[in-house]
């Protein structure tokens, strides 16, 4: 509850840039494809999570598949659905999605589905037909718009949706705040006879705040996004200016710049350099000056394997001074026979860091999962992840995501197991890594797609042992569609924890309660109550908002 004021005000920034997981977010479903137009023939397509940075969760899918801007995209694990996603930023093959919701935590491989825009998807297909015969592997990359009426175009150039927020948080007998917020989120395509897109978010937020001391009113808005790209007729080269965030370059901070890409149907290079904004207000900011280069392979358009390997460097600046310089590869894999991923950072260190002792090269942020399906029953996975900032952004904090960021460093190995129709368990041992060796557990099972509210219910138990520490969670949540457009979902859990050294006993208990309701294709409507409750005292979070697509 602590980091929540900061967590709301920077939240796409921050996900899209940070090193992370996906967070556990409780924002709402919207169902059905509402970035599809009503004219354009809708198909069901699937692809899979490639990455994964805070509440943001990069697809291998993009504009060359049919999805767009808006769209929404379901997760499943198995047969059940995990999650909503919603499409925030897309480029040919790539897309970047807010997390609308999640019923578990999403891993590298999951399988992803969409109402894709059958015409425009027919449009690249033949497009790389056409390449196959003519030797042209650049055509095989290009987004191919199909014909439309002149009241069709005006009506799918311009995407986007206005909402407004509302957030109370209460401790007794501490401090607390309310934030009421306004959104605005746009996309403009085809602009400049097809050759300009424009992307524009700004969120503005007023923050009262209560204490003993007395009341304190913040207010002020934060662009999060405002740029132009500039591209080919073919799109093969793309310049984008202004503020801005690239999915190819996870790591790397929103930044005030340019950033230009070149790039064929197997390969894309590119080139940036900028500026980061101020941390607290996003005004435009000197004080960190950022560039670097990039290298990117992967599959052809329409292979069943998809993968790709990425590579590249980054310098950047504190005025004369080195802030970091690093090198990154990252790869990933998939196909019916498993999938497999790696994310590798290497600081390279000179000036005041080596005179501080650091060795010439530090490999940092090593992050690698594999999984392998044994039998259409049973799934194997493992992995590691020694990354030091896995969180920057997350719209709700319980005790169970602060147990799992918390011990997610070191090496595990879990299995997944399909028991019968509609049930579903699993189970992971995780030997920690930095500081004192440690040992946690995880168990789960999940009964869903029951009765016909599309019902689930899902439980838990952790137990983490370390010389200095001993903790165990127990959760459980239960999910039910009361209506086609509509998402119920409670939850309620404690988490105990004991100083070995100190003898000191803390126990936390948690309830709470959301609710998402699409109403018609444009307006969406979500709230949420939930009650926390330990040594701090008890604390009461009320959150609605309200949002129309335009």
């Amino acid at each position: 509850m602590r980091s929540r004021t900061l967590a709301h005000a920077v939240q796409v920034v921050l996900l899209l840039a940070g090193v992370g997981t996906a967070g556990a977010s409780t924002q709402a479903p919207a169902r059905g494809a509402p970035g599809t137009s009503p004219s354009s023939p809708a198909v069901l397509r699937s692809t899979r999570v490639s990455y994964l940075a805070g509440g943001s969760v990069y697809l291998d899918a993009g504009q060359a598949d049919g999805l767009g801007v808006g769209d929404t995209v379901e997760v499943t694990r198995g047969q059940a659905t995990i999650a909503r996603l919603r499409v925030t930023f897309v480029s040919s093959r790539r897309a970047s999605c807010d997390t609308l919701w999640t019923r578990q935590p999403l891993a590298l491989g999951d399988a992803a589905s969409f109402r894709g825009d059958s015409v425009r998807q027919a449009a690249a297909q033949d497009s790389v037909r056409s390449a196959a015969v003519n030797g042209d592997s650049i055509r095989t990359a290009a987004v191919l718009a199909p014909p439309r009426s002149r009241a069709e175009i005006r009506s799918a150039r311009w995407r986007g949706r206005v909402g407004g927020r509302w957030l109370s948080v209460r401790t007794e007998g501490s401090n607390g705040y309310a934030q009421p917020g306004l959104e605005l989120r746009m996309d403009g395509r085809d602009a400049l006879a097809g050759h300009a897109d424009v992307a524009v978010d700004i969120r503005g937020r007023r923050t009262v705040s209560t204490s003993t001391s007395g009341t304190q009113t913040d207010q002020f808005s934060r662009v999060y996004r405002a740029s132009t790209t500039f591209r080919d007729h073919d799109d093969r080269r793309r310049l984008t200016l202004g503020r801005q965030t690239s999915p190819t370059l996870a790591s790397i901070s929103l930044f005030d710049g340019a950033l230009l890409e070149w790039g064929g149907n197997r390969h894309t290079l590119g080139a940036f350099a900028g500026t980061q904004p101020d941390p607290v207000r996003f005004r435009l900011s000197r004080e960190l000056v950022e560039g670097g280069v990039f290298a990117e392979w992967h599959q052809a358009p329409l292979a069943a394997r998809r993968w790709s390997l990425a590579t590249g460097g980054v310098t950047s600046r504190a005025g004369h001074e080195v802030n970091r310089d690093f090198l990154f590869g990252q790869g990933w894999w998939f196909s019916r026979g498993g999938s497999a991923s790696l994310a590798q950072e290497v600081d390279v260190n000179s000036g005041w860091k080596r005179a501080m002792g650091e060795p010439p090269l530090s490999w940092t942020s090593t992050f690698a999962t594999v999984r392998v399906p044994v039998t259409a029953q049973l799934a194997l996975q493992s992995g590691y992840d020694n990354r030091r900032n896995v969180r920057l952004w997350r719209d709700r904090v319980t005790p169970e995501t602060e147990f799992d960021d918390r011990y997610r460093q070191g090496t595990w190995a879990g299995a997944t197991l399909e028991l019968a129709q509609h049930l579903r368990g699993s189970g992971e041992y995780r030997s920690g890594s930095g500081g004192d060796r440690s040992d946690t557990w995880s168990v789960s099972a999940e009964l869903y797609r029951i009765t016909r509210w599309q019902a689930s219910t899902h439980s838990r138990f952790s137990a983490f042992t370390s010389p200095g520490l001993q903790s165990q969670l127990m959760s459980l949540g239960v999910g039910l569609d009361p209506k086609p457009q509509s998402h119920m979902e409670f939850n309620a859990g404690t988490r105990s924890t004991r100083d070995v050294l100190s003898g000191i006993d803390e126990t936390e208990r948690w309830q709470g309660v959301d609710l998402d309701l699409s109403l018609g294709a444009r307006w969406y409507v979500n709230g949420g109550f939930e009650l926390q409750q330990g040594l701090a005292g008890t604390t009461r979070q009320l959150q609605a908002g309200i949002s129309v697509r335009l």
